[in-house]
């Protein structure tokens, strides 16, 4: 089969069949602490900033369109793992509760036991050089107008 030129090849398709295998794989470990890939991400995030943060700066954050991010945010606020609080105006603040760092913690050996079995197979050097590289796709893409025109 031919190998196609890279001017051909999806990036969107092929980051994405990248990301749902990896998905997959920390998903399966952290199934063990009762979460999914987002929500340890989301509770990771609010566990490092401390103290309430604006939904819109934890959107801006992990890339999420606000109406998304509600939906990744629901079941953690059911389990009482994130709490919201109003902030000045029209902000509305999301916490990490105590629940939600004991969780997290919890969770982390199995977010490790993932890292480590991905590393593993991929290769540190290999997941060093593309780690970077993809900080700077997220940047560029970040500069590119939406919409094509």
């Amino acid at each position: 089969m031919p190998t196609e030129s890279a001017a051909a090849t999806c990036a969107a398709g092929t980051l994405r069949r990248a990301t749902r295998s990896v998905s997959r794989l920390y998903d399966a470990h952290l199934a063990k602490a009762g979460l999914t890939t987002t929500q340890y991400s989301l509770l990771v995030s609010l566990g490092r900033r401390g103290e309430p943060m604006p939904l819109t700066e934890l959107a801006a954050e992990q890339l999420f369109e606000r109406t998304s991010l509600y939906r990744a945010l629901e079941p953690l606020k059911r389990e009482r793992l994130i709490a919201f609080s109003p902030g000045p105006g029209r902000t509305k603040l999301v916490a990490l509760t105590a629940r939600g760092e004991r969780r997290a913690a919890e969770a982390r050996p199995h977010w490790q036991a993932a890292q480590d079995a991905f590393l593993e197979e991929f290769g540190k050097t290999a997941w060093s050089g593309l780690a970077r590289q993809l900080t700077t796709m997220v940047e560029a893409v970040r500069l590119v107008p939406m919409g094509g025109n």
